[in-house]
């Protein structure tokens, strides 16, 4: 799948991409200064979940198999630059509830834009009407009964602070980014706080969540003798306003990318021994073993690697694995929006390729146990087997010590875009900058950008060493160009040979 690079995307006015992967733009309603105050705090699920038993509960007296799914998502985005400042209501598609049944040999799914129990009503009649129940070539497992409901951990509460006092955290983190620098020609801070609902409700299962997401953000761009140049720090996570805040050492770093940017030099073709930084692990994880491994993909006969299942495809010394349950990460959720409750998955266990991701439509099909990976953009999309929180294991080996073996090659650092091709299993992915080693130190050159390109299982076989760190990058990915979806992406430093250019 192509993706768009990080610089094109923030240029067009997008605000949280990670390796490989991109985030929507933010729909947006401008609101006036009379409308800054505290959003409303209402009491959840409350009687949806009960509404939603109803409906399925009917539907379960046709049906083998009949679930329900409300989702929501708004939020309040706020921008400072040189031009003054901006506060507006992001809408995400505002809410509604996913029915879906079962027939016996295919689901079908009917999107309702309202919670009111006479339009849940309306659509389960349609789908009772519309829908056949046939003979069953499948079976679906019920889940265990459970009723539980989820909220994000937070210092402080968004909902606690008036709009203007949130702004004013935003102007005091802009005071200290806006540098005085002759080269920089825009800078911007912005904070996206974003409140997500889901209930889910099957048979004896009702859960609900409440999720608050905090994307903070700062950008420097500029020329230097017509060279352009580019710095960003962010925090994308799940908690309160604490989130809202870079550190010193995030904000320094961010200032040394944006004046390397301007003396980077063509990268030179070639195969060089590497060491990726975290986030480009992160790539290469979400490309190698992200749509490949996701299991709809087995169903539609899509993906080679459905022929490498429980063989090797990497060195011994490498484990990936897909993990909702991670608190706080962007790519997190109690339960998927399937029902399953969030555990990690060891997709590659010591070089063997061990497991899929799986949603209930494959493993259904397939006959295999399912895990917490059944996803959907929003209540009017159908689930699909989709990545979480997908990254390489930590290893044993200190990261300088990687560093310091590169007698002769290059050390990639951040991202830009990538695509992997799933029948093949061909990768492209480009990090955002090379720097060259010699004799286990930086020469001071610095390529960009650099574009890895190769086959998935001798990439990963040609892994030695693998760091002791650990990083995760946030993100939203796409699948088939659309359904994109909160993850994030990571593992620690690791030393390979790869086909540069």
């Amino acid at each position: 799948m192509s993706r768009i690079t990080r610089r094109e995307f923030l240029m067009r006015g997008g605000s949280a991409i990670a390796g490989g992967m991109l985030a929507i733009p933010l729909a947006e309603r401008l609101l006036s200064s009379a409308a800054l105050a505290a959003p409303a705090v209402t009491p959840f699920p409350g009687p949806l979940a009960d509404d939603l038993a109803a409906v399925v509960a009917r539907l379960e007296k046709k049906f083998p198999y009949a679930s329900a799914l409300y989702a929501s998502q708004n939020g309040v985005s706020m921008r400072r630059d040189r031009n003054g400042r901006r506060v507006s209501e992001a809408a995400f598609g505002s809410q509604g509830v996913s029915l879906r049944v079962f027939d016996g040999t295919q689901f079908h799914d009917s999107a309702v834009g309202s919670t009111s129990p006479d339009a849940l009503g309306a659509a389960a009649s349609d789908l009772m009407r519309q829908v056949t129940v046939a003979k069953s070539r499948y079976r679906i497992l019920p889940l265990a009964a459970q009723r539980q409901t989820w909220s994000t951990h937070m210092e402080i509460d968004p909902a606690s602070e008036s709009l203007e006092d949130r702004m004013a955290r935003v102007e005091k983190e802009f005071a200290r980014v806006n540098w005085d620098d002759p080269r920089v020609k825009s800078v911007r801070v912005s904070t996206d706080v974003s409140d997500i609902r889901r209930v889910f409700v099957s048979g004896a299962r009702s859960l609900a969540s409440t999720t608050t997401m905090v994307s903070h953000a700062a950008i420097l761009f500029g020329f230097d003798q017509g060279r352009p140049g580019f710095g960003l720090a962010r925090r994308v996570e799940q908690g309160g306003l604490e989130v809202a805040q870079l550190s010193d050492a995030a904000l320094e770093r961010m200032k040394k990318e944006f004046v390397e940017s301007f003396g980077t030099l063509p990268m030179p073709a070639g195969e060089f021994d590497v060491v990726f930084a975290p986030p480009v692990t992160g790539l290469l994880a979400h490309e190698s073993f992200g749509h490949g491994v996701e299991m709809d993909q087995f169903v539609k006969d899509r993906a080679k690697a459905r022929e490498f299942l429980g063989k090797p495809v990497a060195s011994s010394i490498v484990s990936l694995v897909d993990d909702p349950s991670i608190a706080g990460a962007r790519g997190s959720y109690p339960f998927d929006d399937e029902g399953v409750i969030s555990a990690p998955t060891r997709i590659i266990e010591n070089g063997v390729f061990a497991r899929p991701l799986t949603d209930l439509m494959s493993s259904t099909f397939l006959g295999t146990s399912r895990s917490p990976n059944g996803r959907t953009q929003g209540w009017d999309r159908k689930p699909y087997a989709r990545m979480s929180n997908t990254f390489v294991s930590p290893g044993a080996t200190d990261p300088a010590e990687l560093l310091a073996s590169l007698k002769d090659g290059l050390y990639l650092e951040g991202f830009r875009n990538g695509i992997e091709d799933p029948q093949g299993w061909g990768i492209q992915f480009t990090a955002a900058t090379a720097r060259e080693y010699q004799g286990g130190k930086p020469t001071g050159k610095i390529f960009a950008p650099v574009t890895v390109t190769g086959y998935v299982p001798e990439i990963l076989s040609n892994i030695t060493m693998v760091g002791s760190d650990f990083a995760l990058e946030p993100g939203s990915c796409g699948k088939g160009f659309k359904e994109f979806i909160p993850v994030t992406s990571g593992g620690p430093h690791i030393r390979t040979k790869a086909r540069v250019s």
